[in-house]
C-alpha cells in the first residue's frame, strides 16, 4: 500500500467534537418530543448521511428544519471542541512528505473556518471539501478535480460512511477508533486498516516508507 495522498474526515478524526455534537443532537430530538440519547446510545446509533439518522426518529420533520434547529444550539458548545492528539504531528508528517491533504466533511462552511482559524491549521489542508450531503457520490468528484491517483490516495475517517466513500471511490480505507463509531461496526465494513488514532497511521505510512526505500 502506497498513500501519497489522505482525504481526511474532521469530526472525530482530526477533531473532537463528539460531546458538542451529542449534547446539540440532544437538544435537536428533545425539541422534537423525543428522549435524549446517552454517550453510549449514540454512538452506537448515529450514521451519515445525516438524514438517515433522522428520519427514522422524526420522519414528520422537514430536514432543513432540523438542520436550523441544530446550527442555533451547536455554536453554545464550540468552546468545547479540542484538537484530537496525534492530529498536528500527523499534519506536519503529511506536509514534509508534500503528500495532498484533503478534507471530505459534513460540518457545515461556518462551522469549518471558524475551527479552521481557531485552530491554526489551515496551511496543512491542501483543499477542503465542505457541507457534504452523501460522501459516496462526492468522493468521484474530489479524486477527478485533483487528478488523484487511486492507488496512492487513502480516505480516512472514524465513521461507516467514511469508509463506504473510501471503497465507492476505489481507494484505501483506514478507519480510526477517535471519534463516533465503535470498533465492531467499523471492523464490519472492512476498511484496509483500522488504528487507534493518527499517531498510529503515521507510524504505518512511515514503516511503508522504509520498507519501499
Amino acid at each position: 500500500m502506497i498513500v501519497h495522498n489522505v482525504i481526511l474526515d474532521w469530526s472525530g478524526t482530526l477533531v473532537d467534537d463528539l460531546t458538542p455534537v451529542l449534547k446539540t443532537t440532544n437538544h435537536v430530538l428533545e425539541s422534537c418530543g423525543l428522549t435524549a440519547l446517552s454517550r453510549e446510545e449514540f454512538r452506537a446509533q448515529f450514521c451519515l448521511p445525516i438524514r438517515k439518522f433522522y428520519e427514522t426518529r422524526v420522519p414528520h420533520v422537514a430536514q432543513d428544519r432540523l438542520e436550523q434547529i441544530f446550527l442555533a444550539e451547536y455554536p453554545k458548545h464550540h468552546a468545547e471542541i479540542t484538537l484530537l492528539p496525534h492530529t498536528l504531528e500527523f499534519l506536519r508528517f503529511c506536509q514534509q512528505r508534500h503528500m495532498g491533504v484533503y478534507i471530505a466533511s459534513t460540518v457545515d462552511a461556518h462551522t469549518y473556518e471558524t475551527q479552521m482559524a481557531r485552530f491554526g491549521i489551515g496551511s496543512y489542508i491542501t483543499r477542503p471539501y465542505i457541507g457534504i450531503v452523501d460522501k459516496t457520490s462526492t468522493i468521484h468528484h474530489i479524486l477527478d478535480e485533483n487528478s488523484l491517483d487511486r492507488d496512492e490516495t487513502m480516505f480516512v475517517g472514524d465513521m461507516e460512511h467514511d469508509v463506504e466513500a473510501g471503497q465507492a471511490g476505489g481507494i484505501h480505507t483506514c478507519a480510526v477508533l477517535t471519534g463516533y463509531t465503535p470498533l465492531d461496526k467499523l471492523r464490519a465494513m472492512n476498511p484496509d486498516l483500522i488504528c487507534q488514532h493518527l499517531g498510529e497511521l503515521q507510524e504505518f505510512i512511515a514503516m511503508r516508507e522504509v520498507v519501499r526505500g
